[in-house]
């Protein structure tokens, strides 16, 4: 096989930069908020998960507040109550939003591609999607203590998507592995982009940053780490 990076450079170059880019947290769901025919109720229980976003992504928890909350959204804090108990209601709702949008990003893996560019078109998609939603992503490890159940749906989210890598990558290895081997290099082929991304995007590690400063680059480097690991031959 050829090395790595020519083959990354030359699939990128094939794919071009016109993916999809992925959606901001903030923005869908006020376009969901937004939509033609809604229900007054249904409106408003929608603007008010949209406004929570919109503050969450503002301040953290400890500064969040029900009347922010209800500023935001426009409505009454009598209102407000009337479709959230509580701030811990309404920041799960945007959190539970956010585990759906991963778990709805699409896998690269298109009929006619090879695993590479598979995954470099994933990871084109994902470093995007990490850095429009990287607020709330950290949320999430913030609240793992106060909100026990967001950390369990991170991790069934992220259950899922090895799910899924653990099928493709059972397909396109040139010889196969112990499912429970190539399940663990999965899980840590995702803590290593998700850490990556954090130093990067949440963290601002300036050594980090300065070696990623190219973001093609930064998504060749890390589709060939996860390429080898996965679909190469031991």
């Amino acid at each position: 096989m050829a090395n790595d990076t020519t083959a990354a450079s030359s699939v990128i170059a094939a794919l071009g930069r016109d993916g999809k880019p992925a959606p901001r947290l903030t923005e869908l769901l006020n376009a969901e908020a937004s939509e033609i025919g809604l229900r007054k109720g249904e409106r408003t229980r929608r603007r008010i998960v949209w406004a929570s976003a919109v503050a969450l992504e503002q301040a953290s928890f400890a500064q969040l507040s029900m009347d922010r909350i209800a500023e935001i959204a426009a409505v009454s804090r009598a209102a407000l109550y009337q479709y959230v108990a509580s701030k811990e209601e309404a920041v799960r709702l945007v959190l539970l939003a956010l585990q759906d949008l991963t778990l709805g990003m699409p896998s690269g893996g298109a009929v006619g591609r090879s695993p590479l560019e598979a995954i470099i078109n994933t990871n084109r998609y994902y470093v995007d999607y990490f850095e429009k939603n990287a607020v709330f992503m950290e949320r999430v490890r913030e609240l793992r203590e106060i909100l026990p159940e967001l950390m369990a749906e991170k991790q069934r989210v992220n259950r899922r998507w090895a799910e899924r890598v653990l099928a493709h990558a059972g397909q396109h290895r040139p010889s196969p592995l112990d499912p429970v081997r190539l399940k663990l290099r999965i899980f840590a082929m995702e803590c290593m982009v998700d850490d990556i991304l954090r130093e990067i995007f949440v963290i601002r590690n300036p050594d980090i940053i300065a070696a990623a400063a190219d973001r093609e680059a930064l998504i060749q480097e890390l589709s060939a780490i996860w390429f080898k690991a996965l679909y190469e031959t031991d």
